[in-house]
C-alpha cells in the first residue's frame, strides 16, 4: 500500500502537468498568444511560430528589456533562438516549468524592435511584477 502512495505522488506531476501552447506572430502580429500564463512546476510551454521569424528568450524585467540577451536571463531561464515559419513550417520550442518564479520574455528578432513593439511574454506574473509593467518596460527601452 505505501509502496502505491509513493508511486502515485511521484507521477502526479507528469500525470497532471498541462501543456501551455503559446502562439508567436498570429495573424502577422508582433505578438504572443497569449502574452502571459500562469503555471506549476511540470507544466510546459510550447511556444508555437506561425509568421515570420521569431525567438522567446528570457529577458530582465526592468532597465535594459530589449533586445533579451542570446541565452536567455537568469536562473531557470531560456532561449529558443530564432525559429522560422518562412518555409511554411510553424516550428516549436518546450520548455517544460521547473519553478514558480516569474520569468519574462520576448523576441530578440530584428535586435531587439519586435521586444520594443510589444512582443512579450510572461511566465507566472506577480502583483508586484506585472505583465502590463514588463511590457511597457519592453516598448520604453
Amino acid at each position: 500500500m505505501l509502496f502505491k502512495v509513493l508511486l502515485l505522488a511521484a507521477l502526479s506531476p507528469a500525470i497532471f502537468a498541462v501543456d501551455h501552447q503559446i502562439i508567436l506572430g498570429q495573424n502577422n502580429s508582433l505578438a504572443f498568444t497569449p502574452d502571459q500564463v500562469v503555471a506549476d512546476i511540470g507544466d510546459t510551454l510550447t511556444f508555437i511560430v506561425v509568421s515570420r521569424n521569431h525567438s522567446t528568450t528570457t529577458t530582465v524585467f526592468s532597465g535594459a528589456v530589449c533586445p533579451p540577451p542570446a541565452g536567455g536571463v537568469g536562473e531557470n531561464g531560456w532561449d529558443s533562438g530564432f525559429l522560422s515559419s518562412l518555409d511554411g513550417s510553424t516550428p516549436q520550442f518546450v520548455y517544460t516549468v521547473v519553478d514558480t518564479a516569474p520569468h519574462f520574455a520576448a523576441c530578440a528578432q530584428a535586435a531587439g524592435a519586435h521586444c520594443r513593439a510589444g512582443m512579450t511574454f510572461a511566465l507566472n506574473p506577480t502583483a508586484y511584477m506585472t505583465y502590463d509593467e514588463f511590457n511597457a518596460n519592453a516598448m520604453a527601452s
